[in-house]
């Protein structure tokens, strides 16, 4: 039996290397910790969207209690994402972060996401708290009570400097050095990093998070990319900010473009704007005039940069002795959202495979979490394509090319099915392999774009009655809720 793994080096900062820092000393405090990071690398500093996974995993297992985290990173709540887009017409839909579509409606014979066939509005306590704007709080007794299943969006520089204080206070040792030479070892495992202060550095495993470079995995192992531009055709950002103070919204607001998409992130203070496009139908320069046009809260001379991002994994992410998380092992645009999900999945099954595995992980298990990882990258792709394929809010040469050529690959089956059986329950037999999403992700976009269906979508008297009566009470909830402004500044001081 191979010897235990007893140490591990973190390679790069960034909400990547403190997150892997973090959960390895809760997960796996056995375990001695080095990060490597560079202190000169900018923060992108367009704010973090993220999903339901962020919460679960910064407060139940890492166990951070939510008051100090709203109090030093101070984010905004989200309850799910407002989509300008899909059927011709249709002003938005909400993909909402409460699971309702999977949920019979008491007097109803089938779940939710068939009624909402006939009428979506207000069919849940997030879809009609988004349409007012209002915040996924209750107030009890004076005290901001946070709906569990909100998350957040968090300011990036915040964020990262609020886990590297709570990495190195667990116990991980952090080097603000640089990565300038890498030795490798007979065998074609990592032996030691070279450091540009001339120290050698050492372990058993190192975790490679130094983001689109892929020091370690891409570079020294050479692993093969697998590029996904065949179903991801965005590959470029234009990216900017402006000071607000008026109405703070509780969701990501994601708005078709001419060659892409943007979206909106709010905080308090400051709103973030990004538009993802495909630099085979638009230029820079067009991209940011687009923009800016069509985002006049800008103003006139806004400081925009671009960024550019490849859509694709490596074919493994676990090679030798070298983890890849987070942007060094993959990239799927940011339309969902997933990176830090993605980065949580990573970390978390490879803790717990170290875990089952005593610290002695074989080649069997390498290969179960590679087969694992794959599938995870590759849902999201296919889930993304899902986004393409049936938006119809324009019809530029971009979005023409994107619903004639978009493949939907492990979806293919279930959206067909859909197409003949509406959101039956059965579909979920149906979901690709990775799983991320559920039935309740594929429902919210199928039914909110409104892809055609044979199943009826009309409701008989009685069932409009019920599900009236339904939607009424989460209108009724709406109305009492507070507004996101004053609600977020309670949080924020502790109140």
């Amino acid at each position: 039996m191979s010897e235990p793994i007893r140490s591990a080096v973190v390679v790069g900062g960034g909400s990547a290397g403190f997150l892997a820092a973090t959960t390895f000393r809760r997960m796996l405090p056995q375990v001695k910790l080095t990060v490597v990071y560079s202190p000169d690398i900018p923060v992108i500093g367009v704010g973090e969207s993220t999903t339901p996974a962020t919460p679960l995993h910064v407060h139940e297992i890492l166990g951070i209690d939510r008051g100090e985290f709203h109090r030093e990173v101070r984010p905004s709540w989200k309850m799910g994402l407002r989509f300008e887009w899909g059927a011709p017409g249709l002003p938005h839909f909400n993909y909402t972060f409460d699971t309702y579509l999977d949920k019979q409606v008491r007097g109803l014979g089938k779940w939710a996401a068939f009624y909402c066939l006939a009428d979506n509005q207000d069919s849940s306590d997030f879809q009609a708290r988004m349409d007012r704007d209002k915040a996924p709080t209750l107030q009890r007794g004076g005290q901001v009570s946070l709906d569990p299943r909100a998350t957040y969006h968090l300011p990036n520089t915040r964020f990262i400097d609020f886990l590297q204080r709570r990495a190195q206070a667990a116990g991980a040792t952090l080097l603000a050095d640089e990565v300038v030479g890498v030795t490798q070892a007979e065998s074609g495992d990592v032996a030691s990093l070279r450091l540009k202060s001339g120290r050698d550095l050492s372990a058993d495993l190192f975790i490679d998070c130094s983001g689109f470079g892929s020091q370690l995995l891409g570079k020294t192992l050479d692993e093969p990319w697998l590029s996904y531009q065949d179903t991801l055709y965005c590959d470029r950002a234009v990216i900017g900010s402006w000071e607000r103070d008026d109405l703070i919204r509780p969701y990501t607001t994601v708005s078709t473009m001419d060659h892409g998409w943007a979206w909106r992130i709010d905080f308090p203070d400051v709103v973030t704007r990004g538009y993802v496009f495909s630099s085979a139908f638009c230029s820079d320069e067009d991209a940011a005039e687009e923009l800016k046009r069509k985002n006049p809260e800008f103003g006139d001379d806004p400081d925009l940069r671009v960024l550019r991002f490849p859509s694709g994994r490596y074919q493994r992410n676990w090679v030798r002795n070298v983890l890849a998380v987070g942007n060094a092992s993959g990239f799927v645009e940011p339309l969902e959202a997933t990176s830090l999900h993605l980065i949580i999945e990573q970390l978390y099954n490879f803790c717990w495979a170290m875990s089952d595995a005593d610290a002695r992980p074989g080649p069997d298990l390498h290969d179960l979490l590679n087969h694992r990882f794959a599938l995870v990258w590759d849902d999201v792709r296919d889930f993304l394509a899902l986004h393409y394929k049936f938006n119809h809010h324009s019809d530029t040469p971009f979005w023409r090319h994107c619903r004639e050529e978009t493949p939907l690959g492990g979806a293919a089956d279930m959206v067909e099915a859909y197409g003949q059986i509406g959101p039956s329950r059965l579909l979920g037999n149906l979901l690709p392999g990775g799983g991320m999403f559920g039935y309740g992700g594929y429902m919210s976009m199928l039914v909110g774009m409104q892809v055609p269906t044979e199943a009826r979508s009309t409701l008989s008297d009685r069932e409009a009655r019920v599900w009236r009566a339904h939607r009424d009470g989460y209108r009724k909830a709406a109305a009492l809720a507070p507004r996101m402004r004053p609600a977020l500044a309670q949080a924020h001081r502790g109140a």
